[in-house]
């Protein structure tokens, strides 16, 4: 059984020693101190292991989990859950960072919400470049709240919104039900699993710049979001799972709040190709993959103050901004 209370951290890691001080120091100085942090090393070659195995000394909440062979994050995050003991779990970029009050924010939200899969906040990108960190508000609600799950598929209907992991915890138990991170979804398997989870069992929103996801162009996802030939082949990947037995509950739900990994125009053509693909396609999709068509054009030429008021009037449009 797992350990009530205890989050289980896991950090996958490739030759990122010289961020791995910054990670392990924003964990490690948590207000909420009930923690178990599984560095996965990925077969790194540069000094990688050497600065986990002096955090581990030093800490015996730290715990290296060393790979002899490159695989890969997903590989390694799903190693790590198969050991990890926390009620909960968090997967944490070796080059990412949090707030000290992460883990004790979302913990706390869990606890009083405890039919929840997973909590949320709002994301933040800080830029390597600039040194600068910025928040991009989801404007959900003013104060933390708990959706459940008929609540989330009428939330994700009305006004689609994209729930970065990183931000907050899964309940591990529903994790693992989830199927943790599918291998053949490669870069989609943090989005597909998360909201597995989200229209099974709710989730916990909260308002807060809680965590912070680095941005680099060398970046696992800034080079997958370049990549267009593999966009068709990845979301024919996701109708599979989704017409399989394990994820049947799951897809009428995804159909009806029109929720798929890509909105851009040939999305409609791939759906096109495929009898559970022509399933998807609705008037609602449609139009929100035209409105994001127009959108990309519009949208350099205005202010980010408005692209955020914008956003704003769209949630308040919705109606459905929760309340405690």
């Amino acid at each position: 059984m797992d350990d009530l209370g205890l989050v289980t951290i896991i950090m996958p890691n490739r030759n990122h020693a010289h961020y791995l001080p910054r990670a392990l120091d924003a964990m490690l100085a948590q207000t909420w101190t009930k923690l178990e942090i599984v560095v996965v090393d990925d077969a790194s070659t540069d000094t990688s292991r050497d600065v986990i195995t002096d955090y581990e000394r030093r800490d015996p909440r730290v715990r290296l989990l060393a790979l002899n062979e490159h695989r890969g994050i997903i590989n390694a995050v799903n190693t790590a859950l198969a050991t990890a003991r926390g009620e909960f779990v968090n997967i944490a970029g070796a080059d990412d960072f949090v707030e000290p009050i992460f883990v004790q924010r979302c913990v706390a939200e869990m606890i009083r919400n405890p039919d929840a899969g997973l909590s949320f906040s709002d994301p933040s990108e800080f830029h390597e470049l600039s040194q600068c960190a910025i928040r991009y508000p989801l404007y959900l609600s003013e104060q933390p709240v708990c959706y459940d799950r008929q609540a989330l598929i009428e939330l994700f209907r009305a006004n689609y919104f994209h729930i970065s992991a990183n931000t907050g915890l899964y309940r591990t138990a529903a994790f693992r039900e989830a199927g943790g991170y599918r291998p053949e979804l490669h870069w989609l398997c943090d989005w597909f699993a998360t909201l597995v989870i989200a229209l099974r069992h709710g989730a916990c929103f909260l308002p807060e710049q809680l965590a912070y996801l680095t941005v680099r162009g060398d970046s696992y996802s800034a080079r997958n979001l370049r990549n267009v030939k593999a966009k068709q082949p990845l979301l024919e990947q996701v109708l599979k799972l989704l017409a399989s037995p394990e994820y049947s509950d799951i897809a009428p739900s995804m159909r009806y709040a029109a929720l798929i990994p890509e909105y851009e125009l040939p999305a409609l053509y791939w759906l096109l190709g495929s009898p559970e693909g022509r399933k998807f396609i609705t008037p609602r999709l449609i139009r929100r993959i035209v409105g994001r068509y127009v959108w990309s054009f519009l949208r350099p030429l205005v202010s980010t103050q408005w692209r955020r008021r914008l956003r704003q009037l769209q949630s308040d449009r919705t109606g459905m901004r929760g309340t405690n």
